[in-house]
């Protein structure tokens, strides 16, 4: 059985890449993840508020229609005048 975790193997492994290296690919892999989602929740938002004005009643114009913002479930509530 291999016991190298136990007496320091690890540390004592040959070349790799530095700790400042890993850190820096560990944040740029989080900030990239927190971006795209961000941006995919953003698109997903502005296609529910586009649906407000798309699914209007007929006769209804642009200015006779309210999105209003909602956390939970994020989203849009549509209301027309």
């Amino acid at each position: 059985m291999n016991h190298s975790w136990a007496d320091g193997g690890y540390e004592n492994q040959g070349p790799g890449p530095s700790r400042a290296a890993r850190t820096a690919v560990t944040v740029l892999v989080v900030l990239a993840t927190a971006t795209a989602a961000a941006a995919y929740a953003k698109m997903g938002l502005d296609q529910m508020e586009t649906r407000c004005y798309t699914e209007a009643p007929a006769g209804t114009t642009a200015a006779d229609v309210t999105a209003t913002f909602r956390w939970l479930p994020p989203g849009y509530d549509c209301s027309y005048s």
